[in-house]
């Protein structure tokens, strides 16, 4: 079995776990609850199956279908809004928008400018990826004295600079970090699990390679304003419902395990 493949059947068991904290909703409140809201949220519209723009221009991906369902369940419509990944957080703790999603993990750094919701998602691991026929990079220390490809503003980018390397090259969307790598820009790119794995789905096993991966147990959330925990609470219930009922498990074998992990 091909490593990417491999990979595919640990996100399995380890991949989409969620940290579910809060306590059920009261159906009552849940009724009481004003209809017709319209929530801003911030995102970066490129980081599939996250959430990308598809061949009909619209946006989709699995959080955009979860932040929607969660919009149903306590009766908003989500207006989202597409800017650079390390301007999100910005725009909820300046209030321009009401929250962000996006693949953000939370942090100790993070929480100090934002609150966030419990988590959605677990990251299993960073995936190392090379150019097809490239020494491979199999670990975090090998990345000492690489040319390291990385997102701009992620956790990612941070942890491959705690391992001096010879340069990191930032880049401000997860595709050109793979361009990079094809160009031969960069000896190295991380990304998180699902990421990569969509990209090796999707043509990209022709050209690149899964060399290695980095554990992590990074959680994502929605990050929100810490002037609003009305709007908190009401996420956290609606986002336990969905665990207990099963809507998350529909929405993850949808976007992650259907194109990934269940082909042979």
């Amino acid at each position: 079995m091909n490593n990417w493949k491999k990979l595919a059947a640990a996100v399995i068991l380890a991949g989409a776990v969620v940290m579910i904290q809060g306590c059920g909703g009261n159906g009552e409140e849940a009724k009481s609850m004003e209809k017709g809201r319209v929530w801003k949220a911030a995102t970066e519209a490129a980081y599939p199956p996250f959430r990308y723009v598809d061949e009909n221009r619209n946006l989709v991906g699995f959080e955009v279908d979860l932040l929607k369902e969660i919009g149903r369940r306590t009766g908003a419509t989500i207006e989202f809004r597409d800017m650079p990944f390390d301007r999100l957080l910005d725009a909820v703790a300046g209030k321009q928008v009401d929250m962000a999603i996006g693949a953000i993990t939370v942090t100790k750094e993070r929480e100090k400018l934002v609150a966030f919701s419990d988590s959605y998602y677990r990251l299993s691991g960073y995936s190392l990826l090379v150019k097809k026929g490239n020494p491979p990079v199999r670990n975090e220390e090998e990345l000492a004295g690489k040319v390291v490809a990385a997102k701009r503003g992620s956790t990612s980018e941070a942890r491959a600079k705690a391992q001096n390397p010879k340069e990191i090259i930032s880049m401000d969307h997860y595709e050109d970090i793979f361009k990079a790598l094809e160009a031969g820009k960069a000896d190295v790119g991380i990304t998180g699990d699902q990421a990569a794995l969509y990209e090796l789905e999707h043509g990209g096993s022709s050209r690149l390679s899964l060399s290695g991966t980095i554990p992590t147990e990074d959680n994502f959330a929605i990050a929100l304003s810490k002037d609003n925990p009305q709007l908190k609470k009401e996420i956290n219930e609606a986002l336990k419902s969905m665990m207990d009922d099963g809507t998350y498990d529909s929405l993850a074998h949808k976007w992650f395990f259907v194109k990934a992990a269940d082909k042979e």
